[in-house]
Formats: structure tokens, sequence, C-alpha cells
């Protein structure tokens, strides 16, 4: 009997401590929070719990924006366009783009931004142990943007699964684009515009020495 006790006590002090130490793991990041590890954007879960929680947002919250319409007058739903943050590279924004499990979903552009399309933007992934969490910036009414904190579970050896959505209905500022596609597609448009502006500036300070040397006899 006294070791079946001794046993029990064991296995519950173990449980005890086992519990603390998961209580007491810090969540490491992505983007980086002070105090806290850093997550590797490419690496799981932090690209499947980016595109799950999209996914999740825009089915839950596409509903609160006015319907769009096609060619043809008929309401359509606003693709899921997104944003996530800077420091992904392009191979990885692809990766989440597919595992939102949209059809409609596609990367922003600085376009969608000026077009002032909706657009959901993933803010920050934070993991600790089976515990995940992911904030995304969805679109309201009007041009009014607000965050939603998504928590997910996993068991050993499983995915995380979704078990609490909470919009925290708080205005926040409205997503920017850090897609490496478009700005090294901007980058590239201005680097030639400023070189067809040199070529024009440098063209047109020549054309009066070649007049000259053209007309010897101007200056009598």
């Amino acid at each position: 009997m006294h070791r079946i006790t001794r046993r029990l006590l064991g296995f519950v002090a173990i449980s005890t401590a086992s519990f603390s130490a998961i209580a007491c793991t810090p969540y490491a990041t992505f983007p980086s929070d002070s105090g806290s590890a850093v997550l590797t954007p490419g690496v799981y879960p932090v690209p499947q719990l980016m595109g799950k929680a999209l996914g999740e947002t825009y089915a839950r919250t596409m509903g609160d924006l006015a319907p769009a319409v096609d060619a043809d007058g008929q309401s359509v739903q606003p693709p899921l366009i997104f944003a996530l943050p800077a420091g992904i590279n392009g191979r990885d924004w692809r990766q989440v783009g597919l595992l939102t499990e949209v059809d409609s979903a596609r990367e922003v552009t600085m376009a969608d931004l000026d077009a002032g399309l909706p657009v959901w933007e993933i803010k920050q992934v934070r993991v600790r142990s089976s515990r995940a969490e992911v904030d995304v910036v969805y679109p309201s009414s009007g041009d009014l943007y607000q965050l939603a904190t998504l928590v997910y579970q996993s068991e050993p050896f499983r995915a995380y699964e979704l078990d609490v959505f909470q919009r925290w209905l708080i205005p926040v500022d409205p997503p920017s684009c850090t897609n490496p596609a478009e700005l090294a597609r901007i980058a590239a448009e201005n680097e030639a515009a400023e070189a067809a502006a040199t070529a024009s500036e440098n063209e047109a300070a020549g054309e009066p020495e070649i007049e000259a040397a053209a007309d010897p006899t101007a200056s009598d």
C-alpha cells in the first residue's frame, strides 16, 4: 500500500513539474517580440498557422463587407487578398496562399491598396508548446480594419486545430504591402524610370553643343 502511495505521489509530482515547465515556457513569435524566441517563418508550424488563420478569418468576416458586383451586375464574394509580415520570402508567401485552401487567395499588390480593396493581414504568430495564437487584421464595413486573435491547440503528433476565434473590435492600421515580388517589381520600375529621366536630361543638356557645332557661323 505504501509503495502504491509513493508511486502516486511521485506521478503527481512529475505531472505538476511538467505542467509548471510548460506553463512557464515563453512564447516564440514571428515577427519577433521583445523577450521571446523568434520563430522561423518558413518552418512548421508557422506557414500552416498563417494559412489556416487567414482562411478561417476570411470565412468568418467576408460577410461584413458590402457585396462586390461583377460586370454582369451579379453579387460576388471578394477574393482573399492577403498580406504577411516583412521578412518572408516569395516561396513561403506562395505556400501560405495554398494553405489558406481558398481558391481566390492571392498576394497583395500596391494596386490593391491604392484601390482600397479589402485585405486580410497576418500581424503575428505566437507558439508555446501545444498552444498557438495568430493575430489577423481583417476588413470591416467602410474603410475600417479590426483585429482578431485565433487560438489553436494541438495534441502530440497532431496538427493544430482552432479552439477560439476572438474578435477584439479594435480599430487598427490598414494592411501594408511587404510582398517581395511586388517590392522587386516596384524597385525595377523606379530604376527604369530614373534611368529614362537621366538619359532624357543628358540628351537635353547635349542639344546646345550639337547645334553650335552644326553652325560655326552662328556667332557672326
